[in-house]
């Protein structure tokens, strides 16, 4: 996907790091997704094996007991919560105390997706969600509707939320640290068709090996990262992402392999309350 916390697959696409490490015999095709959900979709349908997808989407194919499963965590954080300009305050204030009316409109990308389930973890939390109303809007979509004042708020991933606090459509009202565990979740997961994981355990082990180079390579080398994953969004995006907005967004990511389960089945019980998934499905769920 375009977002800087998909930067583990576009920079391993990039870099012909999955190639090199699948080597001549893997026929290794890349495919691009605006929303997590549709990924989810596309293994039903047999269109992929592999993927990199929110922990929402993940979830909800568990619910569906879609065959998929696990193999590591790639990034964490880089989520924000931005608000329209003409409804704050010059200076920061707690969200629930900003000057925003009961029902107020805030954007999330896709309804089950992660921004969604881990901004009404996030609103109950700090007995909020009463307060807003949620709406679907992909996130290239949110600055028209910021503009055309058709929502209030809205919570993305990075580099959405950052583009529109450059542009001054919006500021920040909840940063990536303040919405979940001091911003220590996962916001991108690497995840495999059961059946093909069973079929080709070789090709597995491999893939895995890539994407350990590509989070180290992410974190030994920010700039040249910042720079393979700016010209991959703006290609992707076909809209021209300055470098700077990339390189922000990346202070509010963090790229690496181990997976905090707890906080996965808290994300999921955000799911239970929003009445997408049944009350115990927390209690019964194994997430590999």
């Amino acid at each position: 996907m375009p977002n800087v916390t998909h930067a583990t697959a576009l920079v391993g696409i990039e870099k012909n790091i999955f190639k090199e490490a699948l080597g001549s015999d893997v026929n290794f095709k890349p495919m691009h997704f605006v929303v997590g959900n549709n990924i989810i979709d596309a293994f039903i349908t047999n269109q992929i094996d592999i993927a990199y997808v929110g922990p929402g989407p993940f979830i909800n194919a568990v619910y569906r007991k879609i065959p998929i499963k696990l193999l590591s965590n790639a990034a964490n954080g880089g989520s924000l919560i931005v608000g329209a300009i003409h409804e704050l305050p010059l200076h920061k204030l707690p969200l629930h105390e900003l000057p925003l009316p009961n029902g107020a409109r805030i954007a999330v990308p896709q309804y089950g997706n992660t921004q969604d389930l881990i901004l009404r973890a996030y609103l109950e939390k700090n007995n909020l969600d009463k307060k807003f109303n949620i709406i679907a809007l992909p996130p290239q979509d949110t600055g028209t509707a910021f503009f055309t004042m058709s929502i209030d708020a809205a919570c993305l991933p990075e580099p959405w939320g950052t583009i529109l606090i450059q542009q001054g459509s919006c500021k920040l009202l909840v940063d990536e640290k303040e919405i979940l565990n001091n911003g220590d979740y996962p916001v991108t997961v690497l995840v495999v068709s059961k059946k093909y994981a069973e079929n080709n355990k070789d090709v597995i082990q491999k893939l895995l090996v890539a994407h350990k180079r590509i989070n180290s390579f992410i974190r030994e080398n920010p700039d040249e990262a910042v720079n393979i994953v700016q010209k991959a969004i703006s290609n992707i995006s076909k809209k021209q992402i300055d470098r700077m907005v990339i390189a922000e967004s990346f202070k509010r990511c963090s790229f690496k392999d181990e997976l905090n389960l707890k906080i996965l089945t808290e994300i999921a019980r955000a799911g239970i309350k929003a009445r997408y998934y049944n009350k115990g499905f927390t209690d019964e769920i194994s997430f590999n």
